[in-house]
C-alpha cells in the first residue's frame, strides 16, 4: 500500500533547511528563538511518529546524500 504524507496549506511549506533558515533570520532574535523551538518540536515529533508507524525505504531514483 502506498502512503502519501499531505501538507497543510494554512502554513508555508519550506523546500529546504536552508529556506527555513533564512525565513526564520528575518525575525527579531526572541522570535526566531521561539521559532526555531517549534520547528524543532515538530521534526521531532514527526520523526517519532514516521518512525513508529512505518518501515522506511529509498526511492529506487532516489540516493541517500550527505
Amino acid at each position: 500500500m502506498t502512503i502519501k504524507l499531505q501538507t497543510n496549506n494554512l502554513f508555508r511549506t519550506f523546500t529546504s533547511e536552508k529556506e527555513l533558515a533564512d525565513y526564520i533570520d528575518l525575525h527579531i532574535p526572541e522570535e526566531r528563538r521561539l521559532l526555531y523551538m517549534g520547528v524543532m518540536y515538530g521534526c521531532n515529533y514527526t520523526a517519532y511518529q514516521i518512525n513508529k508507524t512505518f518501515n522506511l525505504e529509498y526511492k529506487k531514483d532516489k540516493k541517500h546524500e550527505k
